[in-house]
């Protein structure tokens, strides 16, 4: 049978021909390619954005962190300066050290060690134990606080941070620790045997035994 002429319009159920895609031959519209996500991803993703800059804005306003946290003074926190309970200490950590023959000035230098928020917010002086054959080593940190009690919490604290993966990588694998409580303050001094040429080293972690109470590193 021909086909009729003139020819048929395209009916309302029949696609035009520039409709119709390649082999098809119902005329039936090519399927959509549309890739816009979902409502439900899109709503996913908006959520996961506004979760990363709620932990953002709390690291930055700072607060009580666990150990392996921060090793830094929260954003605006201030230490305050040292008073007389760390000038005593300094005193007894000097008497220590002369009895081993070394002696001991104070650092002008910043010095901050890995630490626990407790030890991060308070108070501090910073001296050096003098070894000529290690100028860069021997320094140690006496921190103040209001009490014995809050002394003795925040070197335990230290320790369990130190102990924790965050706190350790940051000293060397043989690094050893010397954390003393001495009244309301706190001592807090490492070395390295490796990284340690001056064999007096040993001996400021000796002389610190004898002062106050020690606190260990959980091993």
């Amino acid at each position: 049978m021909s086909d009729p002429w003139p020819p048929r319009p395209p009916g309302p159920e029949q696609a035009p021909a520039a409709g119709r895609g390649p082999g098809d031959a119902t005329g039936a519209p090519r399927g959509s390619d549309d890739r816009r996500p979902s409502p439900n991803r899109r709503a996913l993703g908006i959520a996961l954005v506004a979760v990363a800059a709620i932990v953002v804005i709390a690291a930055l306003v700072g607060g009580s962190t666990p150990p392996g946290g921060a090793t830094f003074p929260p954003v605006g926190a201030t230490t305050g300066a040292a008073g007389s309970a760390t000038a005593v200490t300094r005193g007894d950590v000097a008497r220590a050290l002369a009895a081993q023959g070394i002696q001991v000035e104070d650092v002008a230098r910043p010095y901050r060690p890995a630490e626990a928020p407790g030890f991060a917010t308070a108070p501090r002086l910073v001296i050096r134990a003098v070894l000529p054959d290690d100028p860069d080593h021997g320094l140690l940190v006496i921190y103040e606080f209001a009490d014995p009690a809050e002394a003795s919490a925040a070197a335990e604290e230290q320790a369990a941070y130190i102990a924790g993966g965050v706190g350790r990588v940051q000293f060397p694998n043989d690094a050893r620790f010397v954390i003393r409580v001495v009244g309301s303050t706190a001592i807090f001094f490492t070395w390295s045997p490796a990284a340690s040429p001056d064999a007096r080293t040993a001996s400021i972690a000796t002389a610190l035994e004898g002062l106050g109470f020690g606190v260990p590193v959980p091993g």
